[in-house]
């Protein structure tokens, strides 16, 4: 038994609208930004908890290290 193909909707490409563009978020800035003040949170507990002032170092610094990687990695080839 034969099945019809479904009838394409024509549409009027004169009147169309065009939407604005919109502007874009920076997700990746603001990524990193939500890291960093939870790198800052649990430096600040382990350094309080504990007087770890190695270890709330070594939380910053890594995590800065990681930001760093993944902003590089993010970045739009340079024309």
């Amino acid at each position: 038994m034969p099945t019809l193909q479904p009838q394409k909707v024509r549409t009027d490409h004169r009147r169309a609208k065009r939407l604005p563009v919109a502007e874009s978020t920076e997700w990746a800035g603001l990524w990193s930004l939500s890291l960093g003040l939870v790198a800052v949170l649990m430096a600040a507990i382990v350094y309080c908890a504990g007087r770890d002032a190695v270890g709330a170092s070594f939380i910053l610094f890594g995590t800065a290290i990681f930001v760093a990687l993944m902003m590089r990695a993010s970045a739009p080839p340079q024309d």
